[in-house]
Parts: C-alpha cells; sequence; structure tokens
C-alpha cells in the first residue's frame, strides 16, 4: 500500500533559510522511504509528491490515469494558441484517439504507436506523430507519464523534399514533361513555348529563348498567359 507522503521543511543548505522536501515510502512500513527537498515552498513540495505518488501508483498498477482521450481534451482546453490552431491540432490527435483513444496513457507501447504511424494516410503521418509527442510531453512535464512513447524508440522522419530548381534549357523542360507523363507533361511544352508570364505580369525568357528558358519550380510563381484573352 502507497503511503500519502510527508511534506517538511529543512534547513537551506546554504543555511540562509528553510526549504521544503518530501519523502514517502514505495510500499507498507518498512520498505524503501525516498526524500527529495530544494523545493522552495510548501505548496510546492506537495505538489511535487503529489506527483511522485502518482507515477509510483501507475508503476504498481494502483492508478491507469487518464486515457489518452481524457489527456487529450484537457491539453487542448489549456492550450494557448488560435482557435484555428486548436482545430488542426484536434484533427491531427483524432487519428491516434481513434486507435489509442480508450487506453489508459500509462498502457501505451512505442511498439504499438511505430506500428499506427504506418497506418496514417498519406501525407500526415510526421505531423499525427508529432502532434501525439507534444500531447505525451505534457503529460510527462504534469508527473502523469515517466516517459513519451511517442517519442522514445519510435522514428518520425519526414518525407524527403524533392529539390527544386530552375531549369537551364528547353532539354530539362522536354525531361519534365516526359516524367510527368502524357496527361499533363504537354501543358508543360505548351506553357514553355506560348511564353510564360510571372505573377507580376513581366515576360518570361522562355517566349523569346529555347536554349535557357527562365522556368523555375522553387522560387517564383507562373502562370499561363494570353494578353488577348
Amino acid at each position: 500500500m502507497v503511503q500519502r507522503g510527508q511534506v517538511l521543511a529543512l534547513k537551506s543548505s546554504s543555511g540562509d533559510g528553510m526549504c521544503w522536501a518530501y519523502r514517502y515510502r514505495v510500499g507498507g512500513r518498512g520498505s524503501k522511504r525516498v526524500q527529495r527537498g530544494g523545493f522552495p515552498s510548501e505548496q510546492a513540495a506537495a505538489e511535487a509528491l503529489e506527483r511522485a505518488l502518482d507515477r509510483l501508483r501507475q508503476e504498481q498498477g494502483l492508478a491507469a490515469g487518464p486515457t489518452l482521450s481524457e489527456l487529450v481534451e484537457t491539453y487542448l482546453a489549456q492550450h494557448d494558441a488560435e482557435p484555428e490552431t486548436i482545430e488542426k491540432l484536434r484533427w491531427l490527435l483524432r487519428k491516434s484517439t481513434r486507435s489509442f483513444g480508450d487506453l489508459p496513457i500509462s498502457e501505451l507501447q512505442l511498439s504499438e504507436i511505430a506500428a499506427w504511424r504506418i497506418t496514417v494516410p498519406r501525407g500526415h503521418p510526421f505531423e499525427a506523430t508529432q502532434a501525439l509527442r507534444q500531447v505525451l510531453a505534457r503529460a510527462v512535464s504534469w508527473g502523469l507519464l515517466n516517459t513519451n512513447a511517442a517519442k522514445d524508440g519510435v522514428e518520425n522522419p519526414q518525407r524527403p523534399r524533392i529539390e527544386q530548381r530552375p531549369f537551364d534549357s528547353w532539354a530539362d523542360i522536354r525531361q519534365l514533361a516526359d516524367q510527368i507523363g502524357p496527361s499533363h507533361g504537354p501543358l508543360v511544352l505548351f506553357a514553355a513555348a506560348t511564353g510564360l508570364r510571372r505573377a507580376n505580369g513581366s515576360r518570361s525568357s522562355a517566349a523569346t529563348s529555347t536554349s535557357s528558358p527562365a522556368f523555375s519550380t522553387s522560387s517564383e510563381r507562373f502562370e499561363t498567359g494570353d494578353s488577348n484573352a
């Protein structure tokens, strides 16, 4: 049986005042006693003691802690962010609560989270895993968990970015068109051959040169246009 513990005042190690500490036994009478000190106030020591006892109860199976769904709702309720950010987080976290929502957070396993990440729809595994990590990190800081099961041992790589660069020659554009395929490739050739204009209205050099068209997919936005349209 876990004891309730005790908060006590101690002399500061520097000798210039008092500090506070807590202590408790990990089991019944005669079991190991744990003591932690250096807290600036009685309240701070009492709160730290309660967190320590909660962790101990979870480790001994006496308390499972909140479910993931309960933790998510608590986190979002206190999260200081714009409403749009909260809704985006809620949407991302729904991908994990669908799988683990009813599970106490103390029972989350990194192997299960790693397997879940693979099932997240294409384009969202990184953000969904980051959102789950964010919530569980707060649970660790609140003393509800000892470790973050979504971070420790679960890799979360971003999708590799495709290097984008200006095209140096007409051959580069033809190669891009071939890679895109017959459905949209001809549109690239048409745009380059008939003249591209930048978003600010200036004509691209692709309209007058077949050797070095100023066509970029990275730093500038292009659009097809016809002055007679």
